[in-house]
């Protein structure tokens, strides 16, 4: 699918807006069931995925390489089966691990995507993802997972909490990034991304549910879903804390294995079939 004309035409038009320069260690990481303003959230290694879910996962950046090396081998004996590294963030920033943890988490059997870390304060949603595919290392090779983009709260001190944007330039920026993966690689992306932040920030934007979902909720029971989703793909159900060896963010997959095999190339299914059904009330998420 080309980028429409009239949503790339009304982004370049508009005035830049100012926007914070993105630091060494890329700064943004997949961390959006917590406000904006706290990026550390202390939850034991041991946290226990939640009722129903039977595959498990982490996601990782380079904050998890403060203590050393990742070791995949362990991951995947602990249990999990798949993992999404963060790649890069804006157009001008690849996290140095990526590579060697995208191969080895894949040698270690795991199914293994790259994510990237959306700066929409940069204005400029086809640079951001032609930067993000040409590093993202993107295979038809059925262990490769989909690519997720990380929308999230801003992370810098000071920043506007919708990065400065309006619910329509968001929306459209989204939009651009979204419609540009997929039309280089020929697969719809994943969307990471929280409640709390999508909804105000997009006023209630129901346009996307068309694309596989990753929310963010430190919960006992899974959070809300952004306006248009009626399913989670993933649920990231706990944050990691870098501090501590081994304590990465714990994901569940919404589905069986065969399901998750899905998600990779060549295409069979973009989803599992059908919502998960709650007996239990969701509570509101919060950080």
């Amino acid at each position: 699918m080309l980028v429409s004309s009239v949503l790339a035409v009304g982004l370049l038009s508009t005035p830049q807006a100012a926007s914070a320069a993105t630091p060494p260690d890329g700064g943004g990481r997949a961390n959006a069931g917590a406000m904006p303003g706290v990026r550390k959230i202390p939850v034991s290694a041991l946290a226990a995925p939640p009722a129903g879910y039977t595959i498990s996962g982490i996601d990782v950046s380079s904050n998890d390489h403060n203590l050393g090396p990742i070791n995949w081998s362990a991951v995947a004996a602990e249990g999990n089966k798949f993992a999404y590294i963060k790649a890069t963030e804006g157009n001008d920033y690849l996290n140095p691990y990526f590579k060697g943890d995208f191969a080895a988490a894949k040698a270690a059997g795991l199914f293994v995507g790259a994510y990237h870390f959306a700066r929409p304060d940069g204005r400029d949603p086809v640079g951001e993802a032609n930067y993000f595919i040409n590093n993202m290392q993107w295979a038809k090779d059925s262990r490769t997972l989909v690519p997720m983009l990380d929308f999230e709260w801003p992370y810098w001190a000071g920043a506007p909490t919708c990065y400065g944007l309006t619910p329509t330039e968001l929306t459209n920026w989204v939009r651009v990034f979204t419609n540009q993966v997929k039309a280089r690689i020929g697969r719809p992306m994943m969307i990471y991304t929280n409640t709390n932040f999508w909804n105000p920030c997009t006023n209630n934007d129901a346009s996307f549910g068309g694309l596989l979902l990753d929310i963010a909720g430190y919960t006992s029971t899974r959070p809300p879903l952004p306006a248009g989703w009626t399913r989670e793909t993933i649920w990231q159900y706990a944050p990691g804390d870098p501090s501590q060896p081994g304590n990465y963010s714990k994901n569940v997959f919404n589905g069986d294995y065969a399901s998750l095999t899905r998600l990779t190339s060549p295409e069979v299914s973009v989803a599992p079939p059908g919502p998960r059904q709650f007996r239990t009330p969701i509570t509101p998420n919060s950080r």
